[in-house]
């Protein structure tokens, strides 16, 4: 039977197991089990529902030669373990921003220069370090009980096998990593108050193509896999997906519409952002992966097509008949408040509304108002020379004309698609393959890049810059 090698996604939305034959990389299977929908500011969810999901995403499979897996997750979220090896509590989710206040708190007393020379942005809310805050603050007990600290995907290595390790991409996302030395700064952790730290457990970073382990027996045994399989580092799932694109190296820029807008392009330096705009994320292979992340994204457009009554695919048609002048409306996107800029506490608002003002204009503001939060951060990669010569759209919102066409007209660049499924447990699975190969994951990856098409050109009489121009004054104000 043909060795294939599994790629596990453990997303906020749901778990996606992928199967790839580790011959060619082509796709065998894919299965897909929903978690339970969160709603910001509290966005928690159980470990043991992230197993279950996993577990069920296995029993939809036929019998497969499985020698390898390698696990994607949500970043910074926080899993905390007592000594006896239980579950304290729900993990605190990446998009939970109750712990605004211990961040907002941090920053002031320690100093934008302090974060961004150690770890490479500012600890916002989504931070691992602000929850442990907000845990110590707020539930003091569960704090005392707090032995072992993990991250998703960390905790899907630690079940497989009993090891707590992690990688350099879901390390840097957790406020108290070392991006220069790639090890967990404990004296972080001390300076900004938190309590015994010398007696908790951190997870082993491992760096490019190190294995985490096998799987034990015992977890083999519940998974129902018959011979010796391999552990990948795993990654973030941001860095994940670049590995499915093949955006490795300098030059591409890749933005996902999802629950959250995303954006990185791969660059050699490591970025000391103290604005906290630019997240200085390690790369899963060599060098970085700088990232702007925005809390709302698809689901402003999700949330304006019910309250407009149709379909995602009529709300982007409407939309792409919105008027094109240059005092259209605008919307100010943040039903959750936002993680960039750092407003956790503010909403949503609508803006420019007249007598002409129509359904098709709603519409197009709320598409807009999701991908200007986007590229007003992206301009910021400016200033560190982060070079942008491909412009590459995953995500969810990639299936949708209307985010692609207002995209390329803001950005005043093609958009390349690819026909990509599933992009972080796909690319995933090609770390776990280059385990199998004895190769490089870097070089696996240039092997199995996809060919990449072009989805749309941008138009030039849209009026986009003058309206991404009062965007901007309108956030700043």
């Amino acid at each position: 039977m043909e060795k294939v090698v599994l790629g596990v996604d453990t997303s906020t939305q749901s778990c996606t197991v992928v199967a790839r034959r580790v011959e060619d990389g082509s796709v065998l299977q894919t299965a897909k089990v929903a978690h339970t929908v969160t709603h910001p500011p509290v966005s928690e969810q159980h470990p043991d529902e992230w197993w279950s999901a996993f577990k069920q995403c296995l029993g939809q499979f036929s019998k497969l030669n499985v020698s390898g897996i390698s696990v994607s997750g949500q970043g910074h979220g926080l899993v905390a373990i007592d000594e006896k090896d239980q579950i304290i509590k729900p993990a605190k989710l990446w998009n939970d921003t109750t712990s605004a206040k211990q961040s907002e708190i941090i920053i002031k007393e320690l100093g934008t220069k302090y974060w961004s020379d150690k770890i490479g942005t500012l600890p916002l809310a989504s931070f691992t370090i602000t929850k442990l805050l907000w845990l110590q603050e707020n539930e003091p007990e569960n704090y005392k009980k707090l032995k072992k600290v993990m991250l998703p995907h960390d905790y899907f290595n630690y079940k497989f096998t009993g090891i707590a390790s992690t990688d350099r991409s879901e390390a840097s996302g957790t406020g108290y990593m070392d991006i220069q030395t790639n090890t967990f700064d404990t004296t972080i952790l001390k300076k900004v108050g938190l309590e015994n730290i010398d007696n908790l457990e951190f997870s082993k970073i491992l760096l490019p193509d190190q294995s985490a382990g096998f799987l034990t027996d015992k977890i083999r045994k519940e998974l129902n896999l018959s011979q010796e399989v391999v552990v990948g580092t795993g990654a973030n799932d941001n860095p994940a997906s670049a590995l499915a694109y093949g955006a490795i190296n300098e030059g591409d820029l890749v933005i996902s519409f999802g629950t959250s807008g995303t954006a990185f392009a791969p660059y050699s330096k490591s970025i000391h952002d103290d604005s906290g705009t630019i997240y200085g994320m390690a790369h899963t292979v060599s060098g970085f992966i700088p990232l702007i992340c925005t809390l709302n994204c698809a689901k402003v457009t999700d949330l304006f097509s019910k309250i407009l009554n149709v379909s995602l695919p009529e709300f982007g048609e409407l939309a792409l008949t919105g008027s094109n002048k240059a005092n259209r409306p605008i919307l100010i996107p943040w039903i959750d408040g936002e993680r960039t800029p750092n407003r956790p506490h503010d909403r949503a608002s609508l803006h420019q509304i007249d007598n002409n003002f129509s359904r098709a204009d709603i519409a197009r503001a709320a598409f807009e108002g999701v991908i200007f939060g986007i590229v007003s951060a992206i301009e910021k990669f400016e200033k560190y020379n982060i070079p942008i010569n491909r412009l590459v759209v995953t995500g969810g919102g990639s299936n949708s004309p209307a985010y692609l066409q207002f995209l390329a007209d803001v950005m005043q660049m093609p958009v390349h698609l690819a026909d990509i499924k599933d992009a972080a447990a796909t690319g995933i699975a090609i770390q776990a393959a280059a385990l199998v190969k004895n190769q490089p994951v870097r070089e696996l990856v240039n092997q199995w890049a996809p060919e990449l098409t072009l989805g749309v050109k941008p138009r030039s009489d849209q009026n986009t810059k003058e309206v991404l121009q009062r965007f901007k004054e309108l956030v700043n104000n």
